[in-house]
C-alpha cells in the first residue's frame, strides 16, 4: 500500500509552514525527510501520522482518503524521538501495550509481542525493564513496539538523534538491515545528512517549508537542484571549468597534482583539519573564491603553502541546477 500526499500545505495563522507538497511514499521503500530545524519536514510526517490536520489537501493510503481521519484509525506505527517507552513496564509490556489498547486478548498480544522482539533481535530481553537497557536496545523495543500491530505505514522522527557518534554509526547499520525487508512505506524524518544517505532509499530535502529535491541519495548530493541543497547535504565549490561553465565541485573530487602536470585550481592553504581518514584544505583561489579540498591523511599541506588541484571528474553545471529547481519549486 503506497501512501499519497497531493496538494497538501500547512499554515499557521497567516504564516505558512509548508508549501504545496505532492508525495508518493512507495510500499517497501524507505524514504528520509532532510532538513534544517523549521523546514517542515516533522510536520509533513505528523500529517501523514495524523497528528496535525492540513490546511488545504488530501492524505491517500492505498485508496483510502484519510485527510480527515483521526490518528488512531490510520493503522499508523510511529517511532519517537525519544522513544516514548513506559519506565513501569517491561520490555514485552512496552510492546504488548498498543494491543492492549485495541482491546487484543493477552494470549495473542503475548504471542505477537514475542514475534516482534524476535523481528529487531532482542526477544531475550523480554522481561527486563527498559530503564536497564542502552539506547540501541531501546531504539529496537521503540521499533518492536511500532510493528507489532502491523502498521499500514512506519514513521520515525529524528531515531538517531539521541545517540553518541559511535553508537549512531552503529546503530544505523543496523536500523537499516531491520527496515529493508518492511512491506510497508517507511518514512524517517532527520537533519543528519549520513543518517539520510544510509538509511533510505529516496531522500527528499525540505527548506523552508519547500521540497527542494526529491531523489536517490546519489542524485541529491552529486546532482543537486541548487545550490541551497548542495550546501546542505555536504561542503561544495563553485568553479568555472575551462569552458566558463559553472560546475559544483565536491572537496573529495579534487585530487593534488605536481608543477608538471595540469590544474583546474591553485589554492592558497588558509586552513587543515585532521578529519582521522583524511585532511580537509581550507583556502582561496587566486580569485579569491573559497575552496574546500579533501587530501590523503598523510598530505603534508600547511597554512600559507600553495597546492594545485585537478577536478577528478566533470562536476555538476550549476546553470543545470537553477534550471532544474525553477521547474519544480511550488509557491505557497
Amino acid at each position: 500500500m503506497d501512501v499519497r500526499l497531493e496538494d497538501v500545505t500547512k499554515r499557521f495563522g497567516i504564516t505558512p509552514l509548508l508549501g504545496k507538497t505532492n508525495l508518493l511514499f512507495k510500499s517497501g521503500a524507505v524514504t528520509a525527510l532532510l532538513g534544517p530545524s523549521g523546514s517542515g519536514k516533522t510536520t509533513l510526517l505528523n500529517i501523514v501520522a495524523g497528528l496535525v490536520a492540513p490546511s488545504s489537501g488530501t492524505v491517500i493510503f492505498g485508496k483510502r482518503d484519510v485527510t480527515n481521519e483521526p490518528a488512531e484509525t490510520r493503522q499508523v506505527g510511529y517511532v519517537f524521538q525519544n522513544h516514548a517507552l513506559f519506565p513501569h513496564l517491561s520490555v514485552a509490556g512496552n510492546v504488548e501495550f498498543p494491543l492492549r489498547v485495541r482491546g487484543i486478548g493477552r494470549s495473542e498480544r503475548r504471542a505477537r509481542a514475542r514475534d516482534a522482539l524476535k523481528m529487531v533481535e532482542i526477544a531475550a530481553l523480554a522481561e527486563q525493564s527498559v530503564v536497564t537497557l542502552s539506547g540501541g536496545q531501546r531504539q529496537r523495543v521503540a521499533l518492536a513496539r511500532a510493528l507489532v500491530a502491523e502498521p499500514d505505514v512506519l514513521l520515525l522522527d529524528e531515531p538517531l538523534s539521541a545517540l553518541d557518534p559511535a553508537l549512531r554509526r552503529r546503530i544505523r547499520e543496523e536500523l537499516r538491515s531491520l527496515l529493508e525487508p518492511l512491506p510497508v512505506p517507511v518514512v524517517l524524518v532527520t537533519h543528519d545528512q549520513e543518517d539520510a544517505f544510509v538509511l533510505a532509499d529516496r531522500i527528499i530535502v525540505l527548506l523552508e517549508g519547500r521540497i527542494a529535491q526529491n531523489g536517490s541519495p546519489q542524485e541529491v548530493y552529486l546532482q543537486p537542484a541548487t545550490e541551497e541543497v548542495a550546501r546542505f547535504v555536504g561542503p561544495a565549490n563553485y568553479l568555472p571549468d575551462r569552458t566558463g561553465v559553472l560546475r559544483m565541485v565536491r572537496p573529495e573530487d579534487f585530487q593534488p597534482v605536481g608543477h608538471d602536470q595540469a590544474a583546474d585550481v591553485t589554492m592558497r592553504v588558509e586552513r587543515v583539519q585532521f578529519l582521522g581518514d583524511r585532511r580537509r584544505l581550507l583556502g582561496r583561489d587566486s580569485e579569491g573564491r573559497a575552496i574546500v579540498s579533501d587530501v590523503d591523511k598523510w598530505h603534508e599541506a600547511t597554512p600559507g603553502s600553495l597546492i594545485r588541484l585537478r577536478m577528478r571528474t566533470k562536476g555538476c553545471d550549476a546553470g543545470d541546477m537553477l534550471d532544474v529547481v525553477r521547474e519544480r519549486s511550488d509557491a505557497f
